[in-house]
């Protein structure tokens, strides 16, 4: 009598374990990134076909925008050099390649423009959204094959406006910390520390400043390299060195190509 109830409870457990376990693993798989797919036809409806239009617009936008912009990435590296501590500010691509200085200055630029538009578009087209959806009815039996673009397109805007315009504004921080880094820059042949060759290099592709007491990130970075030894320094000091020297430089498009970015007081707004 004990094994047999002993095997009910078992039989019952093994059977709110399982949904569980089965429940726990749906939730841990990624749910697929919604991808915009309308096919161009009209549905005849001026003011839907203005709202489809318009969000197709905008996905258009943000697709150009990964693939003009995604693949870039803005970069620090804190380098301990004869006893004091240089910052060191450089873009690379997804494949480590630097970026030259008028390269980054157009990049950073442009990727503020751009966003700021994108950000724009998105923002009118979500006043468009409740006059689309009001003339979904209009549409007759047309109505459920177009209904799924009143429910996608706010997930397009939401994109347009919250991502998007979030990365703007870690780019408008990254304009403003690469402009101060250039009105601060030394020649780090000066340093008399890394070889011709990799001096060539950062001065096409990076800016080098000395941190000093004055700077916001002094305390923090004296306080986190302090746990190192004069051995670990050395090394990273070294690392930082030697990809400079073995690194690779995007050739330079004169289509994006920037001198400064001086004439942008915008992008010392938050």
């Amino acid at each position: 009598m004990k094994k047999f109830l002993l095997l009910c409870l078992l039989v019952a457990f093994s059977c709110v374990a399982a949904p569980a376990a089965k429940k726990e693993k749906k939730q841990k798989k990624e749910k697929a990134e919604y991808v915009w797919d309308w096919d161009g036809v009209r549905s005849g409806n001026a003011t839907f076909d203005e709202y489809l239009t318009t969000v197709t617009q905008i996905w258009n936008e943000l697709e150009q925008y990964e693939a003009e912009f995604g693949r870039y990435h803005y970069m620090t590296d804190t380098i301990y050099i004869n006893g004091k501590f240089y910052l060191l500010a450089y873009m690379q691509d997804d494949g480590g390649n630097l970026v030259t200085r008028s390269q980054v200055n157009w990049q950073i630029t442009n990727s503020i423009l751009a966003a700021t538009n994108i950000v724009l578009d998105a923002t009118n087209a979500s006043l468009m959204t409740a006059s689309a959806t009001l003339e979904l009815p209009s549409l007759g039996l047309n109505a459920l094959a177009f209904g799924k673009y009143i429910k996608g397109g706010p997930m397009v805007i939401a994109k347009g406006m919250k991502e998007i315009g979030a990365i703007a504004k870690v780019n408008k921080a990254n304009a403003r910390a690469w402009k101060a880094m250039k009105q601060a820059a030394i020649d780090p042949a000066t340093l008399n520390y890394f070889s011709e060759e990799t001096v060539k290099t950062m001065n096409r592709c990076c800016f080098l400043k000395e941190i000093v007491e004055t700077d916001p990130e002094y305390a923090t970075i004296v306080e986190v390299q302090s746990s190192k030894t004069p051995e670990q320094l050395q090394a990273e000091a070294d690392r930082i060195s030697n990809a400079f020297a073995e690194a690779t430089v995007l050739p330079e498009d004169e289509n994006k190509s920037l001198d400064n970015l001086d004439d942008l007081s915008e992008f010392d707004e938050e």
